[in-house]
């Protein structure tokens, strides 16, 4: 195989701009979207279309002082669309300073709202008016669930055409139980009682999560079993006899407290605790020992200090988490992890100084972007996939190597080279060499990512071929 020399065969990989490169420009306000009346206390929720528009919800200040739940539509480029609702939004007049979204295939919308005595549920029709044929006048109440104490342990699924709600049980006082109830409603939103006993499962975890085959999942992290446990329970809501003991497998540690859970499409269970661990539990409930994150990597730790984000999203195997980080903790990140919870070499991390102390909270990951929700901001970011496009960019360190290589790798450079760290696509460190005609004849055939790091401090990464 002729060999050729690669000199800015990918693009430039900065420690601190990743894949990321920039907000997009041509969508909102340089890449912006800020929702003008919601409540400060909001926490928007953000489902793509096929064709790249955008639903969201929001907590909408008002006149009356008595804020109430929105959802809205931005066209693909980022502005209201007024045909939706009524002139670009729905009202659902609870005070929720949280929602759950859900598209259904058939375009239709659910939103899960807390109120002061439970959960609410609106079903909303494409044209973003609400489905009269649900509930009373589109909208269905469950009264005395809603989040715990940590304002989370509550969410929304759709089973084919019925939704399944759960929630912390709480007492007409408004104090919690210590258990969870899992609901699910028929199509015209009422509670099924074929579902689970007399239409509720009550179970001790606060994840509860509807897997590839539509049986429930719940994660529980102590309370009733010091060591945490699944519980896995069929898609009618009847213990899982074959699973653990009658459908309860305990954990042999515990998980620690669990901040964020998230089922992948895998039926994996993705978790992050309040000390900045990151694990997953396979579908047979087994930790799983091949997913190892480091969590001295920065800027999950560093002098400053850092804060995981809640969300946690999927993307063709891989994982997007964020954070804060920052000596005021005014820095938020994105990155990537591999399948294996590598931090991914060549996206590495995104990290932006901005004003106020603001999580990243929903995001949805595609090919060539990022959207992302921060405070009343709805943030896209443009990706450079030119790894897997081999678009060639220009390469200002004048680093070149041939490529591919068969036994030594002989780079130039007109900057100190410090290290090369050669990468598995998977995100696994393979090899590190430092110095230029370094023997790689123990690698494997195949595609490599080289990530160098230069004494004056700069990192880029390409791509490497070993023959």
């Amino acid at each position: 195989m002729k060999k050729i020399l690669l000199l800015g065969l990918l693009m430039v990989i900065q420690s601190v701009s990743a894949q990321i490169i920039s907000y997009d420009s041509s969508f909102a306000l340089n890449g912006k979207y800020l929702i003008p009346t919601a409540s400060s206390s909001s926490n928007t929720q953000i489902i793509q279309n096929t064709d790249g528009s955008i639903y969201f919800t929001y907590l909408k200040d008002n006149i009356s002082g008595n804020p109430e739940t929105a959802l809205s539509k931005l066209t693909p480029s980022g502005i209201v669309d007024l045909s939706f609702g009524n002139n670009g939004e729905t009202i659902i007049p609870y005070n929720s300073y949280d929602t759950q979204l859900k598209k259904h295939t058939d375009g239709k919308l659910f939103i899960v709202c807390l109120y002061d005595d439970g959960t609410a549920v609106a079903k909303i029709l494409p044209n973003g008016q609400l489905d009269p044929s649900f509930g009373t006048n589109g909208i269905s109440t469950i009264p005395y669930i809603g989040s715990d104490s940590n304002t989370l342990g509550y969410g929304l699924y759709l089973q084919n055409n019925k939704p399944i709600v759960y929630g912390a049980a709480f007492n007409n006082f408004g104090s919690l139980l210590g258990y969870s109830l899992v609901y699910r409603l028929n199509e015209n939103g009422t509670i099924d009682n074929t579902f689970g006993n007399n239409g509720a499962i009550q179970t001790a975890g606060a994840n509860v999560f509807l897997d590839n085959q539509s049986n429930i999942i719940s994660l529980i992290s102590g309370q009733s079993n010091p060591t945490g446990a699944i519980e896995k329970y069929n898609s009618n809501g009847q213990p899982f006899t074959s699973f653990g003991n009658n459908g309860v497998l305990a954990f042999p540690s515990s998980p620690g407290l669990i901040n964020a859970a998230f089922m992948d499409s895998s039926n994996n269970i993705i978790c992050s605790n309040i000390d900045n661990e990151i694990f997953r539990i396979n579908s047979n409930g087994v930790y799983d020992s091949s997913f190892i994150f480091d969590i001295n990597a920065f800027p999950f730790t560093s002098t400053e200090g850092a804060n995981l984000s809640l969300p946690i999203t999927e993307k063709n195997g891989n994982y997007y988490i964020s954070g804060i980080t920052g000596s005021m903790m005014e820095k938020f990140f994105i990155s990537k992890l591999t399948s294996t919870g590598n931090i991914d070499p060549v996206f590495n991390y995104y990290s932006e100084t901005t004003n106020g102390l603001f999580f990243i909270g929903d995001m949805i990951i595609n090919d060539t972007n990022i959207f992302a929700v921060r405070g009343n901001s709805i943030m896209k970011f443009l990706l450079n996939n030119s790894l897997a496009t081999a678009n060639t960019a220009k390469d200002t360190s004048a680093f070149s190597f041939e490529n591919p290589v068969k036994k030594n790798l002989v780079y130039s450079s007109k900057e100190k080279v410090l290290k090369i760290e050669i990468y598995s696509v998977d995100g696994r460190l393979i090899k590190t060499i430092k110095e230029s005609n370094s023997t790689v004849s123990d690698l494997s055939k195949g595609v490599y990512v080289a990530k160098i790091s230069f004494e004056n401090g700069k990192i880029i990464s390409r791509k490497l071929i070993k023959d």
